[in-house]
């Protein structure tokens, strides 16, 4: 808290700093007042390690996800510190239920079309970074089954877009007017299909709520080319919060226990035996 307290006196506004409501493996969120206004502030922590993080305060990506309404109202963005802080987002559920499918698939459809300048980083080099500094020995059947599945993925270069990779259930905001996406930290170049099958797990949507998702996204035409790519793309992102946690672990001193570990991989071997039934 001391350190977000002194990079806030620099930029000469009031503010108070009222709690820490988050402790992630790279950022700090807490809760207070900015410039008389409820906030939010979300601060990376000085990392040790080469985690590809926070693309989207680079090369002008901020500025067009705030002119297209995509992510809440930002007070005060550090692009040095990497300091964020957004006006607070009134939830209207506690049960965090989402409704207006239709929204958020275009909300999402905004997202990817940001013009990719070129210069962003791209998912395949995130993995290419776990891959390199990970002890492959230790899961090594894994590691090469991911490797497998993302060459073949990898092949659709035309559905790249600019991707927020982490859209779970905590990183959409919404209420009965809004739908938000926030923490946009591991954004980078990747397939759509990487955030549309996020949002189908997270939200645990069921055929009817896919179809809504993906007609408003602007996928008219379903076929089984279609949910096929989803279901790999839903095992993909299994593997890469494996590839992730197991990364972190050596960065950190075993952070995530055994079980979350064992738990993935009965969860990549549950996501297998559904793609072989297609």
């Amino acid at each position: 808290m001391e350190r977000l307290k002194k990079i806030l006196r620099k930029t000469n506004s009031n503010f108070e700093v009222h709690k820490q409501i988050g402790d992630s493996e790279t950022s700090e969120t807490f809760i207070g007042n900015f410039k008389n206004k409820k906030s939010i502030f979300k601060l990376p922590k000085n990392q040790n390690h080469e985690l590809i993080i926070n693309e989207y305060l680079k090369n002008n990506i901020i500025e067009q996800i705030i002119k297209k309404n995509i992510t809440t109202k930002f007070m005060h963005i550090d692009k040095t510190t990497g300091l964020v802080i957004y006006k607070y987002f009134e939830m209207t559920s506690s049960e965090r239920k989402l409704i207006n499918i239709t929204k958020l698939g275009k909300q999402l459809q905004k997202l990817h079309q940001i013009k990719n300048n070129g210069k962003i980083k791209t998912f395949e080099d995130q993995i290419n970074l776990y891959l390199r500094t990970i002890n492959i020995e230790s899961h090594s059947k894994f590691y090469l089954e991911s490797v497998e599945l993302l060459n073949e993925l990898k092949t659709c270069k035309h559905e790249n877009v600019v991707s927020h990779n982490d859209l779970n259930l905590f990183n959409i905001m919404f209420n009965k007017q809004d739908i938000f996406f926030i923490d946009f930290e591991y954004l980078s170049i990747n397939s759509r299909y990487c955030d549309l099958s996020k949002l189908i797990s997270s939200l645990k949507m069921n055929e009817t709520e896919i179809i809504k998702l993906l007609n408003s996204y602007g996928i008219k035409n379903l076929n089984n080319d279609i949910y096929t790519k989803l279901k790999k793309w839903t095992l993909m992102n299994t593997y890469t919060e494996f590839l992730w946690a197991d990364y972190i672990n050596q960065a950190k001193s075993n952070y995530f226990n055994n079980e979350y570990l064992n738990n993935l991989k009965k969860k990549i071997k549950q996501q297998k035996q559904q793609l072989e039934l297609i």
